[in-house]
């Protein structure tokens, strides 16, 4: 059987990921990168050894030479790319965020749809093993009805005119960047928000660099959730109920694991001034149990679900499945999925801006 033949579109860090990522995938190779510049595309493809580099994009969509694309420009480009592809007939995997506002998104949705062209956006987290054993056992009610959500996602960042995360004209932002993360992730567990806030910063590039926003879902759920270009951040995701608390094990974007911590609610009783409770608010029991280390809480327990590869082949093989049975979009991250993230990210990127100082 051929290989599955991937076109590439960028010769950024992701698109070396996403490369590398195809040696674990589904009989797959990378076939081609392409690049505005032919001295980039070829200096990738032998870096990587891909068999072909190529100039010009359109030529590149046009060529016939994959049987889908992987487009990782700067979200900028992404609708412009994406539809070239379309239009040629050719599925596309759309790096995150799938464009740089909703109207775009809607565009490529549209074009794919008419002429019935798969068409999804990466968010490969989703595909993970570990973020769809959260998604089975929220589910399964592994903490009850949840009632809250939160996550984070910072990488501190020096401001450099060459990284487009600070570049506006480019895509660039915590949101964009990093932000789409927590939103897509809580979208695909309860839909879009039916309330969002939003504060933050902007940075003097003119890029939303550090974002605070909560969302309320139409059952009720809350979500806090920080992203941020400049600050660090704990890079986590978690869902709390009544019955404990559902954490992934590892980094928000790619998940290793379940952390659970099963705990049922607290029932009210009357105070009783007894002499348990007075040795457990005893100076000497306070001291031994932060020398041990103990906490109340400290009830969790690891549960593994690890990828392979470096985890970006299985949005590759989904690709591929559905390209095979001849499905236009994926059920796991349909297009509506993709337009409804991008309007909450527009909707925090203009709560920001019209935010009073």
């Amino acid at each position: 059987m051929k290989p599955f033949r991937w076109g590439i579109f960028g010769t950024g860090a992701i698109s070396a990921k996403f490369a590398e990522g195809l040696k674990a995938a589904d009989n797959a190779q990378a076939h081609f990168v392409a690049s505005r510049s032919l001295s980039k595309a070829q200096s990738f493809a032998q870096a990587l050894k891909i068999p072909h580099g190529i100039e010009d994009y359109a030529k590149a969509a046009t060529s016939g030479m994959a049987d889908a694309v992987y487009i990782a420009s700067p979200p900028a480009e992404h609708a412009r790319l994406a539809l070239m592809c379309l239009e040629a007939g050719v599925p596309v995997l759309i790096e995150k965020p799938f464009a740089s506002n909703a109207a775009d998104a809607q565009r490529i949705a549209d074009a794919a749809r008419a002429h019935g062209v798969f068409a999804m956006e990466a968010m490969w987290t989703r595909f993970l093993p570990a973020a769809q054993a959260f998604r089975d056992r929220l589910a399964g009610g592994a903490v009850g009805d949840v009632h809250m959500i939160s996550g984070s996602f910072g990488t501190a960042k020096r401001i450099d005119p060459r990284n487009g995360a600070f570049d506006p004209a480019r895509g660039g932002g915590a949101m964009a960047q990093l932000g789409t993360y927590p939103v897509s992730l809580a979208q695909w567990l309860f839909g879009p928000p039916v309330s969002i806030q939003a504060s933050g910063r902007m940075g003097e590039t003119g890029v939303d660099e550090d974002v605070a926003f909560t969302l309320r879902f139409a059952n009720g759920v809350t979500g806090a959730f920080y992203a941020s270009i400049r600050a660090w951040a704990p890079n986590d995701f978690q869902a709390m109920g009544p019955e404990g608390i559902l954490a992934f094990h590892g980094p928000l974007y790619r998940p290793n694991g379940l952390r659970i911590t099963r705990q049922a609610p607290q029932r009210f009783s009357e105070p009783k001034f007894h002499w348990k409770m007075r040795l457990k608010e005893h100076d000497a029991f306070h001291r031994i149990a932060q020398m041990m280390g103990w906490s109340a809480r400290d009830r969790s327990k690891v549960e593994n679900f690890r990828y392979t590869g470096n985890g970006y082949h299985y949005e590759a093989d989904e690709v591929q499945q559905c390209v095979a049975r001849g499905a236009t979009e994926s059920a796991i991250m349909p297009l509506d999925d993709s337009i409804a993230v991008a309007r909450t990210l527009d909707a925090i990127r203009a709560a920001l801006v019209t935010a009073p100082i």
